[in-house]
């Protein structure tokens, strides 16, 4: 274990603001590691929450249909306007994932030539840059642990892109053994709608496949192979975290440094020779520990509180790892009825700050679990996670609507 004083991603161009604000703990191997008490076996994308939705209720098509019913009921938060709006964030996101994710396509012009002699340092280098230069906010690269690509394609990423039929195995060639994890914020005042719908979490998701597309189509001009994919083909939090961008939370989610859980994961799989990064540990583990506010607000009661577990509640968790499984159909049950997404234990989360100097520096004390029940306390006493109940559009504009 040792410091470092730089990112978390050693070949990045850009600069810590300061050594301070970017001293973590390095990792010869991911946090995770240290919670394992089992066999790790690779998990069936047809068990995930949202694939079991997509079968058990057709669950996605009646959240949808509830949401068009609430622009009649004028429910705050959830009316014509803010419909619209969500709709609108997604409209990269469906073309790009019908043409785009989840495919080794093609380059688009140089077909004749391939990069020499790519130096594995230098390279990471440019791929980050270019990464930051397309949009992601952090980037890190790992070697592609087989344990994290699913066994099967599911019903919801098939649904979604087209590029397969539910149950056809997943078998990634073996030269795709670089993973290039890129991090998207997500506007923290927008954030706070929820759970009205807040239109943030629907064009990260276009901005994921814009950046993974994109970057994807970078390296095939390169004369290298690509697969740019946001949820999709494998477990997006632990490849993350195998790429040092930071550690897992107890309400399941992917906590990075910055921007807590506020983000969005995107990935390209990739033959272009990359060094990869070192996992980090951030104080994630502990503070959870001592916290449970997400639990305590979550509304379908999805989240564990207490200690870990290394049992699974259902199909929809893996065992042999202790953690804090979450209850993914209550959870996605409530969202159908809600008529929208939900993230309300990313809008709790002490951890889930503006990353302002101020933020920064209280977040040394989260780090080292130093105060953790006050910093706790007090985060709930001043109203950080508090829901933002304006309604931008309306105050402007009646959201009443008539039949067409």
């Amino acid at each position: 274990m040792g410091l470092s004083l730089w990112a978390r991603n050693p070949g990045d161009l850009s600069r810590p603001e300061s050594a301070q604000e970017y001293l973590m703990r390095l990792l010869p191997e991911p946090s995770y590691k240290k919670f394992i008490t089992g066999e790790l076996k690779r998990f069936d994308e047809r068990d995930t929450g949202f694939s079991r939705g997509v079968v058990e209720g057709n669950k996605y098509t009646v959240m949808h249909e509830n949401s068009v019913r609430n622009i009649e009921k004028l429910i705050p938060g959830k009316t014509i306007l803010d419909h619209a709006l969500w709709v609108a964030g997604r409209t990269v996101d469906y073309i790009l994932r019908k043409k785009e994710m989840a495919r080794e396509g093609a380059p688009i012009y140089n077909r004749g030539y391939r990069l020499e002699n790519p130096d594995p340092s230098a390279m990471t280098k440019i791929i980050k840059e270019v990464a930051l230069w397309l949009g992601a906010d952090l980037v890190g690269v790992t070697k592609l642990n087989p344990l994290w690509i699913y066994t099967h394609w599911g019903h919801h990423n098939a649904m979604y892109t087209s590029a397969a039929e539910p149950g056809i195995p997943i078998n990634l060639p073996e030269e795709y053994d670089r993973v290039i994890v890129m991090i998207h914020e997500m506007d923290h005042e927008r954030l706070r709608r929820t759970p009205a719908v807040e239109s943030e979490t629907d064009i990260m998701y276009s901005k994921m496949g814009w950046c993974a597309s994109s970057l994807a189509t970078y390296i095939r001009e390169l004369g290298f192979r690509a697969i740019p994919c946001g949820n999709e083909l494998g477990l997006s939090i632990p490849m993350a975290i195998d790429a040092g961008l930071g550690e897992l939370s107890r309400m399941g989610l992917l906590m990075t440094r910055e921007f807590g859980p506020r983000v969005r994961i995107s990935k390209v799989f990739t033959n272009l020779p990359l060094l990869p990064d070192t996992p980090v540990e951030i104080g994630i583990q502990r503070f959870c520990e001592k916290c449970s506010v997400c639990a305590e607000h979550c509304p379908s009661r999805a989240i564990m509180s207490g200690p870990r577990t290394d049992k699974a509640w259902d199909r929809s968790n893996s065992a042999g790892i202790l953690k804090w499984p979450l209850k993914a159909m209550d959870c996605f049950n409530w969202w159908v009825a809600n008529g929208t997404h939900c993230s309300i234990c990313i809008r709790v989360c002490p951890w889930n700050k503006p990353n302002t100097l101020f933020h920064r520096s209280i977040r040394l004390l989260a780090e080292r679990n130093l105060f953790t029940k006050g910093l706790v306390f007090f985060d709930e006493l001043l109203g950080y996670g508090k829901q933002d109940k304006r309604n931008d559009y309306s105050a402007i504009q009646d959201p009443s609507v008539t039949k067409l």
